[in-house]
């Protein structure tokens, strides 16, 4: 295992990805379309170009095939791809990040784990910097703090000339989901860019909590496992960061719809973010959204909540 010299921190995980995307500028950046909103919108702020991909249907991350096609086409167009685990799956990717590689040695690689627990000793599998998150809803949520491992000697440099007004990006963009709009002004002022813990102090607080999340989420998982249709539930490996569970379109209105209505919660998983730029149709991506429900499995989440959420999903699955 290769051991990573450089270890950066800040209040965020976008402001590293900021940081690291401005030292590297000079072309064009592939994103998973399926990515949050706000790592586009950190492109948009950074003033780094991007280009959408759509998501391979069987792993639920960024279609490797098309990524290949796209830098075999213009190679020298392109600096970098950005490498989402969607639902914090954590599979080898080497093979896929050296085929990427072989296209052109200087495209960079950042593999985004911010929906998977952060590990002190992570294999970095062929990326140029590993990208971890705090925030919330997060699978260690410290209500902030972000975290990278990267290769090259780059100081990552809090940008304080960076404008910021406290405007609520998160808010901006469920608006303009809601709306079926793209924006007309991209939203600007919203990240906070700041230092934070040291790299020991922060990994002392992360293995603070990591224990008690594991617990909570094998506890929850195994009702949601055992008590829901095996036909409606993804993969084990997808399981980490939510219990996800898969239906048909209008199922999903009505399962959420009776969740909310009996006092409990669960959640959509993003849009896929192009729809805040433009209206283009990317039907894996588009085709997940619209199918997954994302239950909880964090310490907010009891088990009798997870159990009556289950009763309430076999109900309307049942028509009862």
């Amino acid at each position: 295992m290769e051991i990573w010299p450089y270890i950066a921190t800040a209040n965020r995980a976008c402001s590293l990805l900021y940081s690291f995307i401005k030292e590297h500028a000079g072309g064009v950046w592939l994103l998973p379309v399926n990515v949050c909103p706000d790592v586009p919108l950190t492109f948009c702020l950074a003033k780094v170009p991007f280009q959408f991909v759509d998501i391979n249907p069987e792993t639920l991350c960024i279609d490797i095939d098309v990524v290949e096609h796209i830098l075999h086409q213009l190679p020298s167009e392109y600096k970098g791809v950005l490498f989402v685990r969607t639902y914090g799956v954590l599979k080898d990717t080497s093979c896929e990040f050296e085929q990427i590689k072989s296209i052109n040695k200087d495209i960079l690689i950042i593999d985004d784990r911010c929906l998977c627990v952060p590990e002190k000793n992570p294999q970095f599998l062929g990326a140029d910097m590993l990208l971890y998150s705090t925030g919330h809803c997060k699978q260690i949520d410290l209500d902030g703090g972000g975290l990278a491992f990267y290769k090259e000697d780059t100081k990552f440099v809090i940008d304080n000339m960076l404008l910021y007004d406290g405007t609520d990006e998160e808010a901006l963009y469920k608006q303009a989901f809601s709306l079926e709009k793209p924006f007309t002004n991209i939203p600007q002022g919203w990240l906070e860019m700041d230092s934070y813990l040291s790299a020991d102090e922060y990994f002392t607080k992360i293995e603070s909590h990591i224990s008690d999340r594991i617990k909570q989420r094998e506890l929850i998982n195994e009702i949601y496992s055992s008590r829901l249709p095996l036909s409606i539930q993804l993969d084990n490996e997808y399981q980490s960061w939510r219990f996800n569970i898969r239906v048909d379109a209008p199922l999903k209105e009505q399962i959420l719809e009776n969740l909310f209505k009996n006092g409990l919660f669960a959640s959509n998983h993003y849009h896929s973010a192009n729809r805040l730029f433009d209206n283009r149709r990317f039907p894996v991506s588009d085709s997940l959204y619209a199918s997954v429900i994302n239950l909880f499995n964090d310490n907010y989440y009891s088990t009798e909540k997870a159990i009556e959420t289950c009763n309430v999903i076999n109900r309307v699955i049942s028509g009862s």
